[in-house]
């Protein structure tokens, strides 16, 4: 069943890819990551989100004005795309949502959504001995699920590894013995990237997160009465990964017995017969440009091409207005949010015309306070500049 299961959401996501504009697309010469979320619903699957890359802009060209995406890698472009999808669905006659007395929405009984990947996140979920590829079994140090130790010394050729690093402020880093960079297990990383450094935490780490803490984020969880999780993981065969690595990253970094508000949940993970034709070799350079795709509730498709967090194509002079910006950037999240709260008339003693983006994150009290705690369990986190969340919807 799994097997099966896993085949039919890789084999859903690739061809749903495969319908797409080639504008984004890479070349023969280039390759990418592919990923996708999948809603079942009565026993029907149907890709509702798509996201590609494997780029990150660095710390100096992050925006303060929130109208550029920071990292465009498949994963969190994928999952901002499935944002807007979730905005769409808030309303009265929703497919997938049913409200309550107080304003508030719930998935529909037998609703769920399934991630799928092409390719293992960076990070911490891609270190691990190349000895235990694509089995579910093994890992660098046994046993070794919050701990940060060293790995074993094994010969580098023998250890898949991460360009992710971790991070300077942080009490533990890659030892270096012998002249050679050995990896530590469980900890949070920033994403690799040449020359100016960046802010963003591998995909591991977001996942992680979103494993916890729901794939909503803290403005979406103000509609909701209960996170939205993630049921599956599916990833292709074809490229090297352990699940062991993949539960320890995403899972048990985690202490068991951490008392979350939100409800535990466990993430069931599966691997797919399906191929990519884009996967990465080493004769292939990486795609410049990044894909997102999304579903709304009337079924409208929506499709953006972004080059460094911007929409491909945009001249010099409309880099900051909306024509230059894409619909995933944080501006147009909070203006959808904004809209949404209009539209149900949903008071937050707030006025959110002028209401900064950080104090709007914030009315979510029992979200903050569960990020506070998870936090805790990481021990660590990027602390990026203020003034890059002080944006209002009006600029």
């Amino acid at each position: 069943m799994k097997q099966s299961l896993g085949n039919k959401i890789a084999h859903l996501s690739v061809e749903k890819f495969k319908s797409l504009p080639k504008t984004g697309k890479p070349k023969e010469t280039e390759w990418t990551i592919l990923s996708s979320i999948v809603k079942e619903q009565n026993s029907t699957f149907e890709v509702v989100s798509i996201g590609t890359g494997s780029k990150c802009i660095g710390k100096t060209k992050m925006c303060p004005k929130g109208t550029i995406v920071n990292d465009s890698h498949a994963e969190v472009m994928c999952r901002r795309a499935f944002l807007r999808y979730l905005y769409s669905h808030l309303t009265e006659d929703s497919a997938i949502f049913y409200s309550h007395k107080n304003k508030t929405f719930s998935l529909k009984p037998g609703v769920k959504f399934h991630f799928f990947t092409t390719q293992v996140p960076c990070g911490d979920a891609a270190i691990f001995p190349q000895d235990h590829k694509n089995e579910d079994a093994g890992s660098i140090i046994e046993d070794s699920t919050s701990e940060n130790i060293p790995a074993k010394k094994r010969k580098l050729e023998d250890i898949f590894r991460t360009g992710a690093k971790c991070l300077k402020d942080s009490m533990v880093q890659d030892p270096k013995t012998d002249g050679a960079t050995y990896h530590v297990l469980g900890v949070v990383r920033t994403k690799p990237g040449r020359g100016d450094p960046t802010a963003s935490v591998s995909c591991s780490d977001k996942l992680a997160k979103w494993c916890h803490l729901g794939i909503q984020g803290a403005l979406l969880m103000l509609f909701l009465a209960e996170p939205v999780y993630l049921s599956s993981f599916t990833i292709l065969k074809e490229s090297p990964f352990c699940q062991k690595s993949l539960e320890r990253a995403l899972l048990e970094r985690v202490t068991p017995s951490l008392s979350l508000p939100y409800q535990k949940h466990k993430l069931e993970f599966y691997k797919a017969d399906k191929s990519f034709v884009y996967r990465k070799t080493e004769n292939r350079l990486a795609c410049s440009s990044s894909i997102c795709w999304w579903y709304s509730q009337n079924e409208q498709q929506n499709f953006e091409v972004a080059v460094n967090g911007r929409k491909q194509g945009v001249i010099k002079k409309n880099y900051l207005t909306e024509k230059g910006r894409l619909g995933i950037c944080k501006l147009e999240l909070f203006k959808t949010f904004r809209d949404k709260c209009l539209e149900l008339k949903i008071d937050l003693d707030s006025d959110m015309e002028n209401s900064t983006y950080e104090q709007a994150k914030r009315l979510s009290k029992s979200y903050q306070n569960n990020w506070i705690i998870l936090k805790e369990q990481f021990r660590t986190w990027t602390m990026k500049d203020p003034e890059l969340l002080h944006f209002t919807v009006t600029g």
